[in-house]
């Protein structure tokens, strides 16, 4: 071989090595960088913090690459470029996605591609920039084609390589022989996915979600069982009786603080839950989950689905809620009732702001689209509760019809540090540090009830029949939960996970359903997916078939769904309950049969959903005052910021009432003819809602104060 073709030869063979090594590098390197965009963890740290889940990632598209080294070279080259520039775009869309939704791409996003036209926020796409890039693909993909020569290729090699890298994509999907994300302790962080991104990286995240979203069908799932399930099951009619306003108020951590013992109180923190408690059909609610997870309990409410259903540590709102779900909001929209769901906490979280529209609410009123006392970018802890009693009476005002409102309050959640003394607790009868955490909890708890109690005042208060559906969602978790639960402490529970009797003591979660008419006190023990379905017997309103299957659960005396660890003890799963399991496979991760069988029971999502009471924010008008100009805004929140000219400007706010707010520019921060706008954006800066830009000059008058 002369020297000129020994040369060709290495610098092939340097080249393929390049897309064999390189070029994987580089793309992991490009995309991890895209995406990090948006997180608060760099590369380096990454690397440096988290080695063996970057090391997997590694493994990972070096595999991806090299399973196509099974073609010939040129085509190896070509295909791996295509490659690297697929899964760069999918680093973007991640970025894109942390941007407008705070969670990653997951696998039944894929689903969702001809739904991105009608995003709320639309995508800006740099044209120059693909064209530019598309003309480096083409000049690259002749360059292959063309400068590389053809050489004798070592097949050996090639299939070595390709089942090498086959092997590891199979062990990776399968965990068999072994799991190498569990020996680099893959994790997730359901109430917050970009945790769980940042730490496991772009590529292995992903993996690891579609791996959890895979659910096997339960045992005799086909179209033929789903035909007959669909003509088992029909929901009750609608009654001719007046229908009331239907109110689910889900309080985080609520629990009754006499849980813990009685006999360690001075006085009761909480009296009002206490007595509507007493008067309403009440019980315990049996909760999947302890001290988190709030948006499960959450899905089983208004869906009448249940968590026992599917894998533990599942977050169905994370993972499966892409399509329109059978629920109570559906149903009771159905009956001409507007829908709203309120949090007022961060709207991003736990996908709320896509998922509600899923699940048939017309509006989300989320914490960006209140007045709270402080922002929750503040720090300053989780809004107080009279911000959900607001926002539902302003809810119940705004609407001339009937109201179904699903609220989620969160002055209940943790943290709950040792406060030295409450008026409540006793001293003496509890070790300090028990008492101490206490104290923090019922001084929350006690909030919590005074505002329960305003709530009920203001609904009697109204010349309209109503229903409230009061529930926590789980037991509360303290920084050391031995010192509260355990034998050194109140007692309550030694072996959380280990002992039946101590589970359920930390997951019987005391609910009520209060009515304004007819209210009686009747106990009966639930799992929280009878909720819908008792509201709508209630209402008198047409349930749908899922809610049929749980009104024939409840009238067998099947009211509880039996915990998967425990049906030794509560009892193995009933007929009805297993075609139940086989509606939520179906729609959540099956093919779907419900919506031709069951033509009724999935729903089309409002076309009017929006966030915020008011679908718009209207500039009213520009009062000038000696000292500023005050600008009148329907639809503004308190923390809407105020663009002038693009600039952020600092300004006054007041309520005018009615949904309108003032916002008080001084004069020599504006000029007449600058123009302004009002936004509201979240957390991670996407903009949820914009005024039309105006001028002082068009609105202008004058004040005669």
């Amino acid at each position: 071989m002369d020297k000129k073709s020994k040369s060709k030869k290495i610098a092939v063979w340097l080249v393929t090595l390049f897309f064999m090594i390189g070029l994987p590098l580089v793309t992991l390197y490009v995309s991890e960088r895209i995406a990090r965009e948006m997180l608060t963890l760099p590369l380096r740290v990454w690397v440096v913090d988290f080695p063996e889940r970057f090391t997997v990632n590694v493994l990972l598209v070096l595999a991806l690459f090299n399973l196509l080294y099974i073609l010939p070279r040129k085509w190896f080259m070509f295909t791996g470029m295509l490659l690297s520039g697929l899964l760069i775009v999918f680093a973007y869309a991640n970025k894109v996605k942390l941007e407008l939704r705070s969670s990653p791409i997951s696998l039944g996003d894929f689903a969702l591609l001809n739904e991105l036209g009608g995003l709320e926020q639309p995508i800006g796409v740099n044209i120059p920039l693909l064209i530019g890039i598309g003309l480096v693909f083409l000049v690259l993909t002749v360059a292959i084609f063309k400068a590389v020569p053809k050489l004798k290729e070592n097949w050996i090699a090639k299939i070595s390589i390709f089942l090498v890298s086959a092997l590891f994509l199979g062990m990776l999907w399968t965990d068999k022989p072994f799991s190498p994300m569990e020996k680099a302790q893959f994790g997730n962080t359901w109430w917050k996915l970009e945790l769980a991104l940042m730490r496991n990286g772009v590529f292995g995240n992903f993996v690891m979600l579609a791996k959890q979203s895979n659910i096997e069908p339960p045992e005799g799932f086909s179209a033929k069982n789903m035909k007959a399930i669909s003509e088992k099951y029909q929901p009750a009619e609608e009654t001719d009786e007046e229908k009331p306003n239907v109110i689910f108020l889900m309080s985080e951590s609520f629990i009754d603080p006499y849980s813990f013992g009685e006999e360690h109180f001075a006085e009761d923190p909480i009296p009002n839950f206490r007595r509507l408690y007493g008067e309403s059909l009440h019980g315990g609610m049996y909760s999947s989950e302890f001290g988190g997870g709030t948006a499960n309990v959450e899905f089983e409410a208004l869906t009448g689905f249940s968590m026992q259903f599917m894998p533990a540590n599942f977050v169905p709102y994370q993972l499966y809620v892409k399509k329109p779900l059978p629920s109570a909001a559906f149903a009771f929209r159905e009956a001409d009732y507007e829908t709203t769901a309120i949090h007022s906490y961060y709207g991003w979280f736990y996908q709320r702001e896509s998922v509600y529209r899923q699940l048939g609410f017309n509006r989300f009123i989320s914490g960006e689209f209140m007045d709270l006392d402080y922002s929750n970018d503040a720090g300053k802890g989780f809004p107080k509760d009279r911000h959900i009693t607001d926002s539902v009476i302003a809810a119940l005002d705004k609407t001339e019809g009937l109201d179904f409102i699903h609220a989620v309050s969160t002055e209940g959640h943790m943290p709950y540090r040792m406060t030295e003394e409450s008026e409540f607790l006793k001293t003496g009868t509890l070790p300090d540090d028990t008492r101490q955490y206490l104290n923090k909890f019922t001084e929350k708890m006690h909030s919590v009830d005074e505002e329960l109690g305003r709530m009920v005042a203001e609904i009697e208060a109204r010349d309209e029949p109503a229903v409230l559906v009061f529930f926590g969602d789980h037991y509360p978790s303290f920084p050391d939960n031995e010192a509260v639960y355990g034998a050194n402490g109140t007692e309550v529970a030694n072996d959380l996970l280990g002992d039946y009797d101590d589970f359920i003591a930390t997951h019987k979660v005391p609910y009520f359903i209060w009515q304004s008419d007819g209210n009686q006190s009747v106990e009966l023990d639930v799992s929280p997916n009878q909720f819908g379905a008792i509201a709508l017997e209630m209402a008198g309103v047409q349930g749908n078939e899922v809610t049929a299957i749980l009104d024939d659960l409840r009238e067998q005396g099947d009211a509880v769904i039996p915990y998967n660890q425990w049906q030794a003890q509560m009892g193995q799963q009933t007929q009805e309950m297993k075609d139940l399991q086989m509606v939520q496979y179906d729609l959540l991760h099956g093919k779907r049969y419900s919506e031709y069988l069951m033509p009724d029971l999935v729903r089309i999502p409002s076309p009017d959903y929006h966030l915020g009471l008011y679908p718009e924010m209207d500039a009213q008008k520009v009062v000038e005052t000696p000292e500023s100009y005050d600008l009148y805004i329907k639809g503004a929140p308190k923390f809407s910021e105020v663009l002038v000219d693009g600039e952020a400007t600092a300004a006054d706010w007041q309520t005018a009432g009615e949904g309108l707010a003032i916002f008080s520019i001084p004069k020599q921060q504006i000029e007449k003819n600058a123009e302004i706008q009002l936004i509201v954006s979240n957390s991670r800066g996407a903009v949820l809602r914009q005024s039309d830009v105006f001028t002082v000059e068009e609105t202008i008058e004058t004040s005669k104060q």
